[in-house]
């Protein structure tokens, strides 16, 4: 049986070794998210490996980016783009020769050709059309007065998976997608839905798989109708291809069907904690920047904007395996182990293992490394190193108070829904919260981010009052009123937050003015969480997510994503999965699957594989859930699952998205 995790390698290698080849001698120019996905396609050495490939400079690829300099050392240029908008390759490429005296231009893009046989909801003129894109190169090259012809090439090269480990992978060029809590569906939205599932089409096509499509929500029945259309257009052209098919069931799920999962700060895996602590790194959604200080010393002057931070991309797999299947107890211990691996026995003992190991323990042991060990004996253990220093700054980060609050509030959330029900004082309690939350030690984004967890955990199930509501959004619109003043006396020079740059895009200085704008964005907060409770109301199975098992168990809140892939490995379960609308890339299927009114006959199981892809992103625990559930069945004859999703999240993250997207 052939392997789809080597396919999904082969296909990532494919599309890279096109573009190695190409790159000798020229300039490149590369954007953010081709970026990530060369990021961890070569383990956090993207750029060494476009220079080991011959590349003379390597320079950012942006539709803002006006600071295009002229390339004097190569009269050719590569450009690698995952951009979806015919517009920025006319703009960006239009300003980058007209700087520089090209006579080579090599354009790899993740869009393929308008006239590729491919369907689409955008009009012709809305796509990209090689040939026309292809001629203008040539005139804007020819205005340089060259001395040959212009050799202009583009290539559709389908960029768009980012692997970071055997079980889970991400899509950066569609980070930012997230279903909407209406219905309407945006056109930018449609045409980036398209593009993934023409990119999912290139991928499936390549290891000959044999498609079955399930979607649960709007946007996933939607990618799906467009993933549907590219292979049976496929099948209609050719309906075999002469080798070995794969069995693969396409599982789609909207984001927004649950949103508690993302929103909450339950630390059981690691990662959860890393993604929450750490800074991103620069231009990343899904890696985070190790502080390597501690090891190498502290840059200073000029030098510091030269510093390369540590990542997850460049750290051993089976340690990012732990990061995500273990707890912080766990991996100190494993730290220390490899901390006292690598102490140098020559000038020094081994080092004692305290009674209780702990992060502050573990930062002294470092310093030990530093001024015992040569730099040639750390760069061989670097790996082992940002593993160790990511899980020391975790550990011992500034944020971790803040975070086991959050984590306590979570839990008191859960007992007073599960207790309380239709009279739950939850809002009420979380209105004092929010009032107090600077003596506290908490932000308001971590607070609207468990007002999100709490609305999307009760959904119809539990219903607040409206007295508690307007309470509620009374506090919120104090404190949005209370951060304007800050964030204005206070202007950040490094702000990331989307929530303080959305205050301080208001721009408002009369204090009446902001006291209304303040009730208006509570107001319109409201309002969206409110919807987010009804996002699941169309579901039939999937409904509720705070469930009591038996009498003898305790009510825990329970994930989408658990109760779907529990109930697609378990053979007991025999009923209909209602809410999984199947689509099939088999012509026969799709047929009886209309004469079944659109009822599901197959089971996703019935494939070898199941990939499932959640639209708008997943989340450490979530990757656990899937390990957790697979190492319960110690069958063979189980599928192999793997998780996807748009990125990596934080609860932060749904915060931007959902409120101030």
């Amino acid at each position: 049986m052939t392997d789809i995790l080597y396919e999904m390698k082969k296909f990532i290698s494919e599309c890279w070794e096109n573009i190695f080849a190409e790159v000798c001698g020229t300039v490149v120019y590369i954007d953010h998210n081709a970026s990530e996905c060369l990021h961890w396609h070569t383990a956090g050495r993207g750029y060494l490996t476009l220079k080991d490939a011959g590349a003379i400079a390597i320079h950012e690829l942006g539709m803002y980016h006006f600071r295009y300099v002229e390339v004097k050392e190569t009269k050719k240029a590569v450009i690698v783009s995952t951009a979806d908008d015919p517009a920025f390759y006319q703009r960006t490429i239009k300003m980058i020769l007209a700087k520089n005296a090209f006579e080579s231009c090599t354009v790899y893009c993740s869009v393929p050709c308008c006239t590729s046989d491919y369907p689409g909801i955008s009009p012709t003129e809305e796509k990209l059309n090689y040939s026309k894109l292809k001629r203008d190169i040539e005139t804007w090259m020819s205005s340089k007065n060259l001395s040959q012809e212009p050799s202009v090439n583009i290539v559709h090269v389908p960029l768009f998976i980012a692997l970071l480990n055997k079980n889970l992978f991400v899509t950066p060029p569609f980070g930012d997608l997230m279903p909407p809590l209406d219905s309407t569906i945006q056109k930018d939205v449609s045409t980036k839905l398209n593009l993934l599932a023409n990119s999912f089409y290139k991928l499936f096509g390549s290891m000959n798989a044999r498609l079955d499509i399930y979607a649960v929500g709007k946007l996933s029945d939607c990618l799906a109708e467009n993933l549907e259309n590219y292979t049976t257009n496929a099948d209609r052209r050719n309906h075999s291809l002469g080798s070995q098919e794969i069995g693969v069931s396409l599982v789609l799920i909207d984001r927004t069907l649950d949103l508690y999962t993302p929103t909450s700060s339950n630390m059981e895996s690691f990662l959860t904690k890393i993604l929450q602590t750490f800074p991103r790194l620069p231009h990343h959604n899904n890696d985070v920047a190790i502080n390597m200080s501690p090891i190498f010393g502290t840059v200073e002057g000029v030098l510091q904007t030269c510093e390369i931070p540590g990542c997850l991309a460049s750290i051993e797999e089976t340690t990012f395996d732990l990061f995500i299947s273990e707890t912080e107890k766990k991996l100190l211990i494993v730290a220390n182990e490899l901390l006292n691996n690598m102490v140098s026995t020559k000038d020094s003992l081994k080092l004692r293992t305290p009674v209780r190991i702990s992060g502050h323990c573990l930062e002294k042991a470092l310093s030990q490394i530093q001024i015992t060990n040569s730099v040639e004996s750390i760069m061989a253990c670097r790996k082992k190193l940002q593993s160790i220093l990511a899980i020391v700054e975790a550990s011992t980060s500034q944020k971790t108070c803040q975070l086991e609050l959050l984590n306590n509030l979570e839990k008191l959330v859960l007992q007073n829904l599960s207790v309380s029900r239709e009279s739950s004082t939850i809002l009420a309690q979380l209105s004092n919260i929010i009032q107090t939350r600077i003596k506290r030690g908490l932000d308001t984004e971590n607070l609207l981010a468990l007002l999100i967890h709490v609305y999307a955990l009760a959904g119809t199930q539990i219903r607040f009052s409206n007295q508690q509501e307007r309470q509620l959004e009374e506090s919120i619109a104090d404190a949005i009123f209370e951060d304007l003043q800050i964030f204005k006396e206070n202007p950040s020079t490094s702000t990331t937050s989307t929530y303080q740059r959305t205050l301080l895009l208001l721009g408002v200085n009369d204090v009446a003015i902001a006291r209304e704008t303040s009730y208006r964005t509570a107001a319109r907060i409201i309002d969206i969480l409110r919807s987010i409770a009804e996002q699941r109301s169309p579901l039939k199975d999937y409904r509720f997510c705070i469930i009591k098992p038996s009498s003898e168990e305790a009510i825990r809140r329970v994930s989408i994503l658990e109760q779907i892939t529990k109930d697609i490995l378990c053979t007991g379960v025999t009923r209909e999965l209602r809410d999984l609308r199947q689509r099939s890339s088999s012509l026969i299927s799709a047929g009886f699957n209309l004469l079944l009114r659109g009822k599901a006959k197959n089971r996703p199981r019935d494939n070898p594989y199941i990939l499932i892809y959640v639209i708008g992103g997943i989340t450490a625990e979530e990757a656990k859930v899937i390990q957790d559930i697979t190492s319960v069945y110690n069958d063979d004859k189980i599928p192999h699952i793997m998780l996807a999703g748009s990125k990596l999240l934080n609860p932060l993250d749904v915060v931007d998205n959902i409120l101030f997207h």
